[in-house]
């Protein structure tokens, strides 16, 4: 069974995978974009730094104005302090999940319009799904705007890939 603390675990890996990623970006490529409508590498960045704990809290809560409350923070964030905003949001994340009981799990709601489920569900559908997903752009951004030195490895361990005898 998947449990609570396997979900909290994961999303603590999520988070530190996007933090070594964000190490990555060349610095000269924050304005970055692959096409118009989309947004830069730094507003990538900023979005990151907030989004899974507004989500959470959103869903743990049941008020979805925290999306409108919660997100400008973001415009706070910089290459230099994310990894601080990534770790303040893992915490917040934490402090939400951990005292939850499986009955609030349990609990229904619906969230964007998407019909009745519950929060456990919610929180893999909408937190879990998206860090993944986002994880993936970012990764897309880093490599399209110059640097090739990343691989799989950074994508998938946040590691860097070992040099090649």
């Amino acid at each position: 069974m998947y449990t609570k603390e396997n979900f909290l675990n994961t999303l603590s890996h999520e988070f530190a995978v996007i933090k070594h990623l964000a190490e990555k970006i060349p610095p000269q490529t924050q304005g970055y974009k692959p096409t118009e409508g989309q947004r830069t590498t730094l507003e990538l960045i900023q979005y990151l730094s907030v989004v899974f704990g507004v989500a959470t809290k959103a869903i743990v809560t049941g008020d979805m104005s925290v999306f409108g409350t919660d997100m400008p923070v973001s415009a706070n964030t910089s290459l230099e302090n994310f990894s601080e905003m990534m770790d303040k949001q893992n915490q917040l994340i934490q402090s939400l999940i951990s005292p939850m009981t499986d009955e609030d799990m349990a609990m229904t709601m619906n969230m964007f319009n998407q019909g009745e489920k519950q929060k456990g569900v919610y929180l893999i559908d909408s937190v879990l799904k998206w860090i993944v997903a986002y994880k993936m752009q970012l990764f897309l951004y880093i490599k399209a705007s110059g640097n090739s030195a990343i691989s799989t490895s950074n994508l998938w361990a946040g590691v860097d890939r070992p040099p090649q005898s």
